[in-house]
């Protein structure tokens, strides 16, 4: 016992002395600018005019921090932002059922209001750019926190105003939040083709790969499907393990899915498990197809799996690390850049279709959807 206690005392010992030793160290080579944080935090403490908060001013410089990086993707995330992300993968929440997208020029953007909640009943449209919540702007917001603020207890209301491009209006909505229970498919039959399965995947989280088991499934048992269409349109993405998950399904045992590599050049490959579906596929993209998207149909067309119809996708090839902090909350870091099969780095570049078709928001047809019915065709019949 006593040789176990001078061991553990050793051990702590030279733990100790590291840690100690990794503060020096960071104190003598940017001695400069730790003295000039401390001499703000201690003059904005005692020499402002306004009410500081330290907690508040510490969370305030660890988000700058980050954003020193200068990478969109990098994040401190407080206690609420962390536990909304949470809710986000898990599901499951009380809100009205949209997806927001933020673009380049700041603007917080209705994508794919999801059928059957209170937003889609309320007539809120896909295109819709957010202007207000509750009759405050929302101009100076990030995204989490104009998602935050449509987010709340069931029954209570919202006002949601939006500007309207194709009509050049503001239209203002009042709706009551309910629990918004996200499934991440929908699967259907083309009721004009049959023998064609269509399946929406709007998102990547812990339960859309079992989802998309389920409803391949029902489409190849129940319905007979001999062809599928896979919509992967304004899908921002989300859990990197769920596209793994869901490229297996469509791989062969050992296919490579994807690879990633860290700053130091270590490289993982991901790849298949599991037995494959076998019937011609055709996956549907778009500019707001970003992140997993890409990483599932960067495998399926690399793989020769199955051809992309649309537009070029959004071109975000970068993982993210989520770190869980002592304060609640949590880093979304940047840590690895992520690679197609053929080793094609997609960030900033986007996937090109096989089949590009352009979409505007006056086209009365999908003429995207038209030109996957069409290859599938081919391909059946």
């Amino acid at each position: 016992m006593q040789r176990l206690i001078k061991g553990l005392s050793l051990f702590f010992a030279v733990v100790g002395l590291i840690a100690t030793s990794a503060v020096l160290f960071i104190l003598i080579t940017n001695f400069s600018a730790v003295t000039t944080f401390f001499s703000v935090l201690g003059l904005v403490n005692t020499q402002s005019l306004y009410e500081s908060d330290t907690n508040k001013l510490i969370n305030g410089a660890t988000s700058g921090m980050v954003e020193s990086l200068d990478d969109p993707y990098s994040r401190y995330l407080d206690q609420q932002t962390w536990q909304d992300l949470q809710i986000k993968l898990e599901a499951k929440f009380g809100g009205i059922g949209v997806y927001v997208l933020q673009d380049d020029e700041g603007r917080h953007i209705i994508v794919s209001p999801i059928a059957g909640t209170p937003a889609y009943e309320a007539g809120v449209k896909n295109g819709d750019i957010i202007i207000r919540i509750n009759g405050e702007s929302i101009m100076n917001l990030s995204q989490d926190e104009v998602v935050h603020q449509m987010r709340g207890e069931p029954g209570t209301q919202l006002l949601l105003s939006v500007y309207r491009e194709s009509d050049g209006q503001e239209h203002e909505f009042k709706i009551i939040r309910e629990i918004i229970n996200v499934p991440s498919v929908e699967a259907k039959n083309l009721d004009d083709v049959p023998g064609i399965g269509y399946i929406k995947l709007n998102q990547f989280h812990v339960l859309s790969a079992q989802e998309m088991a389920d409803s391949v499934n029902k489409l190849l048992g129940e319905n007979k499907i001999k062809g599928l269409i896979l919509d992967l349109r304004n899908n921002g993405g989300g859990e990197f393990e769920s596209s793994i998950a869901i490229a297996s399904l469509f791989l062969n045992n050992g296919n490579k899915v994807v690879s990633v590599a860290d700053n130091y050049g270590n490289e993982t490959v991901h790849e298949a498990s599991g037995q494959a579906v076998d019937i011609p596929l055709v996956v549907l993209v778009n500019g707001n197809s970003a992140s997993a998207s890409e990483i599932l149909a960067g495998s399926l067309q690399d793989n020769k799996r199955a051809v992309l119809v649309g537009e070029k996708t959004f071109g975000k090839g970068l993982v993210q690390t989520i770190f869980q902090l002592p304060d609640g909350g949590a880093l979304q870091l940047t840590t690895q850049k992520y690679f197609t099969p053929n080793g094609t780095d997609i960030n900033k570049i986007g996937i090109t279709p096989d089949y590009i078709v352009e979409m505007s928001m006056e086209d009365k047809e999908d003429l995207q959807l038209i030109k996957a019915i069409e290859l599938i065709k081919k391909q059946i019949f």
